[in-house]
């Protein structure tokens, strides 16, 4: 951060209508209550008008002079769901656009002011007579298009693609029905913003940002207006940070606006943001008429938009942030961990399945299916709402968010699977009927060698009790490979599942041959405890030690180098909060609870479901040439878990497995890695980019990967879906799962769960998660880790297929190859204007200028493209052209000198 003679500013903050994790109380607006914090970390708060504040003619109590121009930004901040479903979000929305527009007709002076675009389109659905009311008064400039999103997404956890989309859907929209591109974004209630954002917003034509959170105590200054620097070092905005929330309590502004505005005093122009929120509302009667009443009193006081206020301000000396805008109510990176996990995988999903749609259809194989893409698109794109990724809603509102993103992936599930047919159109049949062939399509644009998880039915049932053990060919040579247990239990020699590495080619299908030996019986791991409890397993690059009487890791050794120490990957449980957003210090520094430990051999038959025998609670299960699979079944008070390590034998990654089944209230828990890296470095995936994490005892948010370096050596940890940890003298902490409340907070009624019924905690149930640890070199840990990220969670598409040769077509030709791992493909889509026209996206992940080399052997173009450190670069493909374009694919103009 740097800082350039920061304004003095206010020297307190009033909570916004959302309940912070550190509330005392809240304001209802929609009740017209007032509940005043307390003293707090964040400052003290009271709105209470003292009987010398009366206004005098040129002063509004002592010292406050009147000629402070106010800018009244007048708003109604709408939570399509929260503590309410979507229905009554479309119902509450409805409601307050009416009041805005008649409020608008009946007070002359009022500017209103409104952003997210799902809103619009259900009242262009439901509602189209009032729309054109609204287009009326956008023409008139007395309804301002602010913000411009789809809706204020959570600004962390989405990739810096998904982001993208939520900029892109709402950008089109307003264009398309207001013929407005707005300069100033607003996201007022997420909790924190990636720093990622700040080129996106740039490059997207945004130049301001208006946000609430974090509050002014987490910064170094009193301004409420600074510049935001994105991780390119050149791109910046300039923010504003409303310290007083983006609301008013109805009725309030008469009371609240004096004590305000002598908070800054010293200030020549302030912005007050106003109108009832949350549950919508907006501007009222009772507070334009106390409004009106305060300017005749002297107050300088306009209507305003938010860019009325920033054109109008001094921007000289004002402090400069260069980091994300974090840590904000930690609770949300771990909240209703089954919406994050099932979002994860629906934006990789996604963006995979347009890899696939763009490369048949430019094959002339199929047709590219944008509308049904479109589709998914916007059910995870409402999935992001603030309030629904980050877990802050009740139980209803989860359940209608999963079965959205379940949506999502229905759709997307065909489409990979029409489009991976097409792919193979012109593959030649199967010439021996004792082969099963496979087709595995790389949806990243490098060579990528993994091991690939195969499952496939044999052409016949086979009514023997021998074992059909596959092996798997690629042109006729032999790949490492293992059977391993297939999900069914029809005993029977028919259903199978293969592990094999192989090296797929950078965006194609690569053709695999399967064939079988018939063997005695299936076969056994040979791996097994020595005289001191440790199972030792050897790799290519080191070995593994798991300890049978712990069941956690005593060893990981790399290339010579010892990673963790003993006790490495131990399940632990916190007290907790029951509240949604959590964030509560007494908590996240606390000593852990309890610690899982292995079941009793009988315990562990019980759970492992195991017939005809006993088993040891830590056991080898399964082992060949590429992995081998150790077991520990687990228990901690009324919870339970089995872990699973799956040791790669040939790259040396160690892979995690837990299943949790988790049956505490009010309560954490978390993955316990002790390094044997010191208290080093601590970094993160963020969106568009990577950041040193500072979790200061509690915890901070991060994306794909997770990385503790010493400068010289790195351990680097992938996850499926999970975004809080904390790390502490050489600790790293993974936050599982936090059975808080729904929805739950304290509030003008004091502390929740009172009635005498019984009341739900989150993640009461089999919670799964995936984890993939891996030592190096640090510089060679840090260039891989983001492509190695996206192989873990866009796994290459697996299809057992019997072709039948179109004769009309030819092999698919790779799509497109980049040869810098540190060039990260983001997307390859169709045009959002152009049918004949597609769209790549390009960003630089390590913060290290490059030159990248970049093919299209499917269009014969190979071209060299210079990047700056995390510099996103967009493309369009048309008619065999690769051309720069600019960040909305040029379906919205933009002022150039934004970008």
């Amino acid at each position: 951060m740097q800082f350039r003679t920061p304004n003095p500013g206010p020297d307190c903050a009033q909570c916004s209508i959302k309940p912070l994790p550190d509330a005392v109380g809240f304001h209802t607006a929609c009740a017209g209550l007032q509940v005043l914090r307390s003293d707090s970390a964040r400052g003290r708060v009271n709105t209470a008008v003292p009987d010398d504040l009366k206004p005098d003619g040129r002063h509004v109590g002592k010292g406050m002079v009147v000629n402070m121009k106010t800018y009244m930004f007048c708003n109604a901040h709408l939570d399509p769901v929260w503590l309410w479903r979507r229905e009554e979000g479309l119902s509450e929305t409805l409601s307050t656009f009416r009041s805005a527009a008649s409020l608008l007709e009946e007070y002359p002076e009022l500017i209103f002011n409104h952003n997210e675009s799902i809103l619009y389109e259900w009242v262009e659905e439901h509602d189209p007579a009032l729309f054109e009311r609204i287009r009326a008064f956008v023409e008139e400039g007395r309804w301002k298009i602010v913000g411009g999103w789809y809706l204020q997404p959570d600004c962390n956890m989405p990739s810096g693609e998904s982001i993208y989309r939520q900029v892109l859907t709402g950008r089109i929209y307003f264009y398309d029905k207001f013929g407005k591109v707005p300069v100033t974004a607003v996201n007022m209630d997420p909790f924190g913003h990636a720093r990622g954002l700040v080129q996106m917003l740039r490059k997207c034509g945004f130049s301001r940002y208006v946000n609430i959170r974090p509050g002014k105590n987490d910064y170094d200054f009193e301004s409420e207006d600074f510049f935001w620097r994105g991780y390119d070092g050149v791109s910046e905005v300039l923010v504003h940070r409303s310290d007083k929330g983006y609301n008013s309590v109805l009725g309030g502004v008469e009371s609240e606006l004096p004590e305000w505005a002598r908070q800054r005093e010293h200030l020549d122009r302030a912005l007050y943001l106003w109108g009832v929120g949350n549950h919508g509302g907006g501007p009222s009667r009772r507070d334009l008429d106390s409004i009106r009443k305060l300017v005749s009193d002297g107050m300088d006081l306009v209507h305003a938009s938010p860019d009325d206020y920033f054109d109008s301000l001094d921007t000289s000396g004002l402090p400069v942030v260069e980091r994300g805008l974090n840590p904000v109510a930690e609770g949300c990176y771990t909240s209703v961990i089954r919406i994050k996990q099932l979002h994860r995988r629906l934006e990789n999903e996604l963006v995979m399945c347009e890899k696939m749609a763009s490369h048949a259809a430019l094959s002339s194989a199929a047709y590219y299916e944008k509308e049904k893409l479109d589709e998914a698109w916007r059910d995870l794109l409402f999935a992001e709402f603030h309030d629904a990724l980050p877990g802050s809603c009740i139980q209803p509102v989860e359940e209608d968010t999963i079965r959205l993103l379940c949506h999502g992936l229905e759709i997307t599930s065909r489409l990979k699977a029409k489009y991976m047919i097409a792919l193979c159109s012109g593959e030649a049949p199967v010439r021996d009927g004792d082969t099963v062939p496979l087709f595995v399509y790389n949806p990243h644009p490098f060579e990528c060698e993994t091991v690939i998880d195969a499952p496939f039915t044999l052409p016949v049932q086979l009514w023997h009790d021998r074992f059909s053990e596959p092996k798997v060919y690629s042109e006729g040579r032999l790949l490492p490979c293992q059977s391993a247990k297939e999900d069914g239990n029809f005993y029977m020699d028919w259903s199978k599942r293969v592990l094999f590495s192989a090296k797929l080619a950078p965006m194609s299908v690569s053709r695999f041959d399967i064939k079988f030996e018939l063997l005695e019986k299936r076969p056994a791991p040979v791996s097994a405890p020595d005289r001191r409890g440790r199972i030792k397993i050897e790799t290519a690059r080191g070995e593994v030690v798991i300890n049978s009487d712990t069941g956690l890791v005593d060893s990981y050794k790399v290339d010579g180098s010892e990673y963790l120490k003993p006790g490495a990957m131990s399940l632990e449980l916190y007290g907790d909060s029951y509240n949604s957003w959590g964030g509560q210090p007494r908590f996240a520094r606390a000593c852990a609870l309890a610690r899982f430990s292995p079941m009793t051999p009988g315990q562990a038959t019980d759970f492992s479901g195991v017939k005809g025998c006993t088993v040891t609670p830590v056991r080898v299960t399964e082992e060949g040439a590429l992995a081998a699979v150790v077991e520990a079944d687990m228990i901690c008070r009324d919870s339970k878990a089995v872990v699973r390590y799956i040791v790669n034998k040939k790259t040396g990654a160690l892979d995690v497995r837990i299943n949790l089944f988790f049956g505490e209230k009010e309560k954490r828990v978390r993955l316990r890695v002790p390094t044997s890296l010191g208290d080093g470095r601590y970094t993160g995936q963020t969106i568009f980019g990577r950041e040193e994490l500072d979790c200061h005892g509690s915890e901070a948010v991060s994306q794909y990967w997770q990385a503790v370096s010493d400068g010289t050596r790195a351990l680097t940890i992938t996850d499926d879906g999970i975004y809080g940890s904390r790390f502490s003298d050489g600790v790293v902490e993974l936050t599982l799962a936090r059975s808080a409340g729904y929805g739950a907070a304290r509030s003008a009624w004091g502390e929740p769960y009172k009635e005498l019924m019984y009341q739900p905690r989150m993640e009461q149930s089999e919670r799964r998660y995936a984890f993939s640890f891996m030592g190096g070199a640090s510089d060679e840990r840090f260039v891989s880790i983001d492509s190695e990220a996206a192989v873990f969670n866009q796994k290459p598409y697996v299809m057992s297929y019997c072709p039948d040769k179109n004769t009309t077509s030819v092999r698919a030709r790779p799509l497109v190859s980049v040869d810098s791992p540190n060039v990260s493909l983001s997307a390859f889509k169709r045009s959002e204007r152009d049918p004949e026209c597609f769209i790549l996206r390009f960003y630089e992940s390590c913060g290290i200028p490059t030159e990248a080399v970049i093919e299209l052997p499917l269009m014969n173009i190979r071209r060299k493209i210079s990047f700056g450190a995390f510099e996103i670069k967009t493309f369009s493909l048309s008619k065999g052209v690769l051309a720069p374009t600019d960040m909305l694919e040029g379906a919205v103009p933009l002022d150039k000198g934004l970008l």
